[in-house]
C-alpha cells in the first residue's frame, strides 16, 4: 500500500552536472523531465529537462575526461570511469570533519527531504536538506545555513562542499560553494528504501548505510522517551526488528503530542529520513500529512480529582473527542448522590461539573460512550476514585476564598497571619503565596477585613507540601522505587498538586502524576512503585524513577499542564529535590529549579556505605526548595518519620 509507482522516477546512476546551452522556444510547460518526453530524443550528450520556469529545454551533459590507467600507449586499460553524484557523496561522508583541503562537488544529485526548524530544539537540530542520487544511496545532509539558495524537494542540485561536521555521528555539510538548482519538480519516489524488514538497526553499520536516505517503514510503536529538546523518540516494532526494537521514529514532541502517539499505535511512514544519534538510526518527520496512524489503544481512565466542590477533573490516556460527550449525566456517573450536570473536553482532561461533593467525602466515577480522537471507545479500566474537594492552604501556594461582600476588602489572615491577596470580585479573593509563617493544622481560621469590618470567613487546613524521602535506585530491579511527601497534617484529603519527574540528561520531564489521596496518621502520603510497602496513594510503573543526576518537584497543577518534555520553572513549585547516585551536579536543572544560592544543593544517594541501592535521601529539616535540608542519606523508610536526630 505505501508502495507507489516508480513509472515517474529518474534514477540516474551517472548523472553529471549539466549546464543550459539552448531553450526550446516552444513555451511547453513542464512539471517534472517526464513532461517533456513528446520533443522526442535529445541529440547525443544533450537531454530534455524541465527548468526552474517550468519550461521544456535541451541542456548539454558535461562529461569530465575520463581517466587515464597510466600506459603511455592505450593498451585497452582506461579505466573509462566517470565519478556519479553517489560516488562524491560516499567521497563526502568518507572525508574528515573541517574544512576540506580540496572543495569535494556532488554533481547531479536529488533534494529528497527538507529538515524543518523546530521550536525549542538545541544547536544541534539544525534545518536544511538531504541529497541522494540512487535509490540504493548513498545520501547526506546539508545545513540550510550552508548556502543562501533555496532549494525544494524535488530538485536536482549541484554544489561543492567546503566545511564539514560531524555530529553525534551524522555527517553534515555545513559549508557550501556554488549551489546550483539544474532542474526541478522532479519525482523523487523511486529514491526511497522500505526498512520496514531490516533486521539489523542494531549493528551501527547498517545505520551507517541508510543514514540521510529517504525511506518508508511500517510498525507499532512502543513507549516512547525525550530525545533531545523538542523531541520524542518511540521504539519501532516492524518485521524486520522485534521488541525491544534499535529502530526509532523521532518526531516533534509538539507533534507526537497532537498526534497523540503512544505505545501501541500502529503507524506508517510513506516518506521520511534516517537521522541518526551515534548508532542509533532514527526515522524522523515533521508534519502531520508525513505520518499516517493506522490504529491506537483504545483510551482508558487514568485518575479523577476535585478541582472545586463542584468540578471534578477526569484524565485518560488519550485525547477525548470532544463530540462524543453527549450527555454528560449518563456518561459520567458517581455513587454516593452526586451527579453530573455538564462535561468540557480539554486534550486528555474532560472537566465534569457535578453537584455539591461532600468535602472528604469518597466517590467512584464511572464513565461510558466516550470516544478518542481516532474514535475509539472507552474500554476498561473505565472507573476510577476521587474525595470530594476540601479547600486546602499550603505554604508557598495560592488559595481561592469565595463569599460575598469581599470589594475593598484591606486585610486578610489565616490562622491569624497576614496574607498577601487580590480582590478578583465581589465574591472572590485569591490569597496568591501562603508565608511558610502562616500554623500548619487541619482547620486554621479565616479572617477577611472589609469596609464593613472584620469578618469571620470560615476555617481550612495549612499544610507544610514537601518532599520527605525519595528513593530512586533500589536491590536487584528498580521496583520499589517511591517518593514520600509530608503535609505536616495527619490524615489530611491532598488534591490540585501534582509531582514532576525531570530527567538530567536533557534537563526536561519526563512523568508527571496528580498527587491525590489522603496522608496517614504521620501526615505522610507515598507516590511509588505498586510493590512498595506501605500502598502507595498514588503509583507509577516499575523502573521509572531516574537515578540522577535527575530532580523531582511538587507543582501546584495538575499533571496534564506537565507533558513530556516540559522544561523545569519555578512556576507554581512548591518543593523541589535535584539528587543523582555518584554523577556529577546537573546545572541545568539546579539553575531552573533553586537558582544560584546556597540552597542551590544537589543530592547524591550513595551516602556513606551501602552505596545508593541501600539508601534513600531524607529531608531533616523544614525549608522548602532547599537542598541543604536533605541532610540524611540512609536504609530506606517509606510510610515512617525520618530518624534525623
Amino acid at each position: 500500500m505505501l508502495k507507489q509507482s516508480l513509472k515517474r522516477s529518474w534514477l540516474p546512476a551517472l548523472v553529471t552536472t549539466v549546464f543550459v546551452t539552448v531553450g526550446t522556444g516552444c513555451g511547453d510547460e513542464c512539471v517534472d523531465q517526464f513532461d517533456c518526453r513528446d520533443k522526442g530524443s535529445a541529440p547525443a550528450g544533450q537531454a530534455w529537462t524541465c527548468n526552474a520556469d517550468n519550461k521544456c529545454e535541451l541542456r548539454k551533459l558535461n562529461i569530465p575526461p575520463e581517466e587515464d590507467a597510466g600506459t603511455d600507449v592505450d593498451a585497452g586499460t582506461d579505466a573509462g570511469t566517470t565519478t556519479t553524484a553517489s560516488e562524491q557523496i560516499a567521497a563526502f561522508l568518507a572525508a574528515p570533519a573541517g574544512a576540506l583541503a580540496t572543495p569535494q562537488p556532488v554533481s547531479g544529485a536529488f533534494v529528497t527531504f527538507i529538515k524543518p526548524e523546530v521550536a525549542g530544539s538545541s544547536s544541534t537540530e539544525a534545518s536544511g536538506f538531504f541529497l541522494q542520487a540512487e535509490a540504493n544511496g548513498p545520501a547526506m545532509f546539508v545545513r540550510g545555513s550552508a548556502s543562501t539558495t533555496a532549494v525544494a524537494v524535488g530538485d536536482l542540485v549541484t554544489l561543492n562542499v567546503t566545511e564539514k561536521e560531524i555530529v553525534s555521528g551524522l555527517n553534515v555539510a555545513k559549508t557550501v560553494t556554488d549551489l546550483t538548482v539544474e532542474s526541478k519538480n522532479n519525482d523523487v519516489s523511486g529514491l526511497k528504501a522500505d526498512i520496514s524488514g531490516v533486521s539489523s538497526f542494531e549493528d551501527a553499520g547498517t545505520t551507517g548505510v541508510y543514514e540521510s536516505r529517504l525511506v518508508t517503514v511500517s510498525g507499532k510503536l512502543e513507549t516512547g522517551v525525550s530525545s533531545g529538546s523538542a523531541f520524542t523518540a518511540f521504539p519501532l516494532i516492524t518485521t524486520g526488528e522485534q521488541s525491544p526494537s534499535p529502530l526509532r521514529l523521532r518526531v516533534p514532541t509538539t507533534l507526537s503530542t497532537d498526534l497523540d502517539l503512544v505505545l501501541g499505535c500502529d503507524v506508517a511512514v510513506p516518506a521520511g529520513i534516517v537521522w541518526r544519534f551515534n548508532a542509533q538510526p532514527q526515522v524522523s518527520v515533521f508534519a502531520p500529512e508525513q505520518l499516517t496512524i493506522t490504529s491506537c489503544p483504545a483510551p482508558s481512565a487514568l485518575a479523577a480529582t476535585a478541582t472545586s466542590s463542584t468540578q471534578v477533573r477526569m484524565t485518560f490516556d488519550r485525547r477525548i473527542a470532544p463530540a462524543s460527550i453527549t450527555a454528560a449525566a449518563t456518561q459520567f456517573t458517581f455513587d454516593n448522590g452526586l451527579q453530573a450536570q455538564s462535561a468540557t473536553v480539554n486534550g486528555k482532561d474532560v472537566l465534569v461539573t457535578t453537584t455539591e461533593q461532600t468535602a472528604g467525602a469518597q466517590y467512584t466515577v464511572q464513565v461510558s460512550g466516550v470516544t478518542d480522537t481516532q474514535g475509539k471507545a472507552i474500554v476498561t479500566p473505565n472507573s476510577t476514585q476521587f474525595q470530594g474537594f476540601s479547600l486546602l492552604a499550603v505554604h508557598g501556594g495560592r488559595v481561592v476564598l469565595t463569599g460575598t461582600g469581599f470589594t475593598g476588602a484591606t486585610a486578610v489572615t489565616i490562622g491569624g497571619t497576614a496574607q498577601t491577596f487580590t480582590v478578583d470580585s465581589d465574591t472572590q479573593i485569591t490569597v496568591t503565596n501562603v508565608p511558610d509563617t502562616t500554623p500548619v493544622g487541619a482547620s486554621q481560621p479565616v479572617e477577611i477585613t472589609t469596609p464593613a469590618g472584620a469578618v469571620s470567613a470560615g476555617a481550612l487546613p495549612v499544610a507544610h507540601l514537601v518532599i520527605n524521602e525519595l528513593d530512586a535506585d533500589t536491590p536487584g530491579t528498580d521496583v520499589l522505587e517511591f517518593v514520600e511527601i509530608s503535609t505536616g497534617v495527619p490524615n489530611l484529603s491532598v488534591s490540585g498538586f501534582s509531582l514532576v519527574m525531570f530527567n538530567g540528561s536533557n534537563d526536561q520531564s519526563y512523568l508527571a502524576v496528580d498527587i491525590s489521596g489522603k496522608a496517614d496518621a504521620n501526615g505522610l502520603l507515598l507516590v511509588g512503585n505498586a510493590g512498595v510497602t506501605p500502598t502507595p496513594a498514588v503509583t507509577f510503573a516499575n523502573e521509572t524513577l531516574q537515578n540522577g543526576a535527575d530532580a523531582v518537584g511538587i507543582y501546584q497543577a495538575p499533571a496534564s499542564a506537565f507533558p513530556n518534555g516540559t522544561v523545569p520553572s519555578t512556576t507554581n513549585l512548591i518543593d523541589t529535590l535535584v539528587y543523582d547516585t555518584a554523577d556529577a551536579d546537573d546545572t541545568g536543572l539546579l539553575d531552573a529549579l533553586l537558582g544560584t544560592g546556597p540552597e542551590r544543593v544537589q543530592i547524591d544517594e550513595t551516602g556513606t556505605s551501602g552505596g545508593s541501592a541501600a539508601n534513600s535521601i531524607q529531608r531533616c529539616g523544614t525549608a522548602r526548595k532547599d537542598g541543604r535540608v536533605f541532610s540524611r542519606v540512609a536504609a530506606p523508610t517509606p510510610g515512617a518519620v525520618n530518624a534525623c536526630q
